[in-house]
């Protein structure tokens, strides 16, 4: 199963209802026996629909909508593109180690691009690298000329600055294919990408660890579509820093996650809250800690008052 494997791919694209985003992202990987030396991943809005890696070769469906509304040659054609892509990705990733005479360990390079198209037609395009955990290139779409993170990566951008034609194919590539992509991925899941699933809430208390470290409450928010949403913690109606945030995370069946954290003093359960917001919801929720039954309950925003956000 596909990993993702440093920040690079972290964002997997939070989206308004009024965005639509086609993330591709390809990950080469040297050193690491019995595991593919290139995979590929394809998402529109968060969502995985397509999936490659250099032991299956061809490039298949992730979600049943796709599978459905393309035949073989679509998969034929993506599957084209995507190998011609994934040897780019492994020939910079051998190039880089050539260069700084890495020839042992475990190295990795990611390459990912994405283009968010908003409501009223604008366009937001992205193209940038990774390696080894860091950012390595990136390119600046309205120029069209490539920055570099590192020293490393500074032959590379004289190398692509230099080269016309290069650039040019990646402006025509994200104005034009990958937006016609979208439009045609978004089209084929139109009644999925439509849906609205609503989020299930789990609190759970940690004790503390020592007399000094207080207790923890935790909201685990899960399975909700779109991905957009707000989760708050309150405490007497009153918003409050969470201590930690898990971030925006995919779940395997295409809907999303969220846990935030909040430390708070021992008998004091019962005054927090955490509030839910998502278009799948009439009105935002507010889940409030039981202790002495060891759950959580249930109640309308009608029923307590909405706070301002501080």
């Amino acid at each position: 199963m596909f990993l993702i494997l440093f920040s690079i791919s972290l964002c997997f694209s939070w989206v308004s209802p009024d965005t639509n985003i086609h993330t591709v992202i390809y990950t080469a990987v040297s050193g690491i026996e019995d595991f593919p030396e290139v995979i590929s991943i394809a998402m529109v809005n968060g969502v995985q629909i397509g999936y490659r890696d250099s032991n299956i070769h061809r490039c298949i469906p992730r979600q049943q909508f796709m599978a459905d509304y393309f035949d073989m040659t679509h998969w034929d054609y993506i599957t084209d593109l995507v190998m011609k892509d994934s040897n780019r990705v492994k020939e910079n990733l051998d190039t880089i180690l050539k260069n700084t005479n890495q020839t042992h360990g475990i190295h990795i390079l990611q390459w990912m691009w994405s283009v968010e198209i908003t409501e009223d037609g604008s366009m937001r395009r992205s193209m940038r690298f990774g390696f080894d955990g860091k950012d390595y290139i990136s390119l600046e779409p309205d120029r069209m000329r490539w920055v570099a993170s590192n020293h490393i990566a500074v032959k590379t951008k004289e190398k692509w600055d230099s080269d016309q034609s290069w650039n040019k194919h990646w402006k025509t590539y994200l104005e034009e294919v990958h937006v016609l992509h979208l439009n045609e991925y978004l089209q084929a899941g139109k009644e999925y990408f439509g849906q609205k699933v609503q989020p299930e809430v789990f609190i759970s208390r940690s004790e503390a660890n020592s007399q000094y470290k207080p207790l923890t409450l935790s909201c685990l928010v899960t399975g909700f579509y779109p991905v957009d949403i707000e989760v708050t913690w309150l405490r007497n109606g009153e918003v409050m820093s969470e201590t930690q945030s898990s971030g925006l995370r995919p779940n395997h069946d295409g809907s999303h996650q969220i846990q935030k954290e909040i430390e708070i003093n021992a008998g004091d359960e019962d005054q927090y809250s955490c509030q839910i917001e998502h278009s799948s919801l009439a009105e935002p929720k507010l889940h409030q800690w039981d202790s002495p039954s060891g759950i959580y309950t249930t109640a309308h925003t009608s029923d307590v008052p909405v706070p301002e956000a501080s």
